[in-house]
This record gives structure tokens, C-alpha cells and sequence, in this order.
């Protein structure tokens, strides 16, 4: 099985697990990226942002009440607290699901941290990152353990894996990362490509931009492959509509959170 498929004119859309594959499993845990992986998607998205002492882990939300067992700013939270806390109690497997079904699927789920993730699938996956809080040192610390697992060294770009390619809503923190690991592929998440963040995207020495896939069009998409700049999407949430949206938009792939149901969607495209 493979993580891409073939549009009609012959170019390859990247189908990227979203936190792993989150539909069937805990968002941002080793459950759902290793259940990414054994379905065929070598190519996955995650989240990290920093703890009150500096470390960095695998979470999205600012607070840690949705997908853990607790209550409280993650960024207000030591280390040795949310290596505790258990991240899979919350998640009911859905019966259509392609991990382990039902209430209680995966009672052992923990909170990675950055480290953990990147000696885990070292050479087994290109990582979409993204620098998810807006704390100045999280880039640097990121790219101390980024460089530690020799994921610096690693092909970067064009979602082949093993690979890297960074990102981030916040703009500053592109810029922070950029000039520290300046060979990697970074690409700006926002909500609609034009002509202003195209601009500043190509003066940064961005490699690519990032449009909500309810909002691209073609000619979105031709403009930033004008500029150089590669066009992947985020935003699909539950839209069947939107996936189809991003797939014949010419857009090189998208973060999702049902990849394998998503496979079966477009290939009857």
C-alpha cells in the first residue's frame, strides 16, 4: 500500500496522516502513527509545543483537557506531569474505524515527547512538524533534537520518506526556524494564498505554502507554483467535498485525519 495516488494528469497527491491516522486512533500518539504507518501512509503531520520546563512534546491544544486525563495549560505543565498522564482514554474507536474499535481502544496512550517521537521513526516516515505555539525557544529546542536523530541529514521536500518538512501558523516562527536549519523545507499554514504571503513567503526562502482546502483554487495554486512554492492543504476536518476540492485543485497533497478511508475516496476519482 502507498501513501499517494495518481491525478489524472500524472502528478502525485501525498496523503498526509493528520496526528497520526486520528480517526481510528489518538490523535499524537505512537497508536496512531504506527497504525499510519501499517496502513501504508509513510508520510505523517504532528504537533509540538513546549512544557513549562522546555521540553518539547506532541500535543495540539494549548490545554491538555481535551486529549488527556487532566486540566491546564501545556505550556504552564512541567515534564514529569505529562509524561503521566494517560492520552487515550478519552478516544472511542469508531466502528468504521481501521484501529481497534469501541470505548477503552487504547487505554495504554501517552504523550510523546519530540525525542521519543524522532528515535522511534527515524528513517521510516517523512514528518510534517509543525511549531504549533508561538514560544520563542521552540524552534531552537525543536532543532536540537531534531539534529540528535540525524533528521537534519535526512532528504527534505517533495514528502519523500524518510524526510522532514516544517511548518507553522505563526510567521515568526518560521522565520526563527528557517535561519537556524535554513536546508530544511518549511512551509506557511494559513487560511488563502495571495499575492501579500506570496510575497513574503519567497523573500523568507519558504519552499511552501499551506492554504485551507476549503479555500484553494487553481489559480491559487498556479500563482504559488509560479513563485516556487509547493501547495499542500490542511483543513479537511470531516468534508469528503474538500478532499475532492484539494485533489483536483493541483495541489501536491493534505494533512488528514482518515488517510485510509481518504485512499478509497480518490482513487474512485
Amino acid at each position: 500500500m502507498s501513501s499517494t495516488n495518481r491525478k489524472p494528469k500524472g502528478n502525485v497527491f501525498t496523503l498526509i496522516a493528520h496526528r497520526g491516522s486520528s480517526y481510528d486512533a489518538p490523535e499524537n500518539t505512537f497508536e496512531a502513527f504506527d497504525l499510519a504507518l501499517d496502513l501504508g501512509f509513510n508520510n505523517f503531520e504532528t504537533d509540538v509545543q513546549l512544557t513549562s520546563d522546555g521540553k518539547a512534546v506532541l500535543i495540539h491544544d494549548d490545554t491538555l483537557d481535551r486529549t488527556t486525563d487532566t486540566t491546564g495549560l501545556v505550556a504552564e505543565t512541567g515534564i514529569a506531569k505529562v509524561k503521566s498522564l494517560n492520552a487515550g482514554l478519552w478516544f472511542e474507536g469508531p466502528e468504521d474505524g481501521a484501529g481497534v474499535r469501541g470505548p477503552l481502544a487504547y487505554p495504554e496512550a501517552f504523550v510523546p515527547t519530540l525525542d521519543e517521537f524522532l528515535e522511534r521513526y527515524a528513517g521510516k516516515a517523512h514528518v510534517h512538524l509543525e511549531l504549533k505555539s508561538s514560544q520563542p525557544e521552540l524552534a531552537a529546542i525543536s532543532m536540537k533534537s531534531l539534529n540528535q536523530w540525524g533528521w537534519l541529514d535526512r532528504h527534505t521536500g517533495d514528502n519523500i520518506a524518510p524526510g522532514l518538512t516544517i511548518s507553522s501558523f505563526h510567521f515568526e516562527q518560521l522565520e526563527r526556524s528557517i535561519a537556524l536549519m535554513p536546508n530544511i523545507a518549511h512551509g506557511w499554514l494559513l487560511q488563502k494564498i495571495d499575492k501579500a504571503s506570496l510575497k513574503v513567503s519567497v523573500e523568507l526562502g519558504l519552499s511552501g505554502i499551506y492554504p485551507n482546502a476549503s479555500k484553494v483554487t487553481e489559480k491559487q495554486i498556479a500563482d504559488a507554483n509560479n513563485a516556487g512554492l509547493v501547495v499542500r492543504t490542511w483543513g479537511i476536518a470531516d468534508s469528503k467535498a474538500a478532499l475532492k476540492r484539494a485533489y483536483r485543485s493541483g495541489a501536491v497533497g493534505t494533512t488528514v485525519d482518515w488517510p485510509a478511508k481518504a485512499r478509497d475516496l480518490i482513487t474512485s476519482l
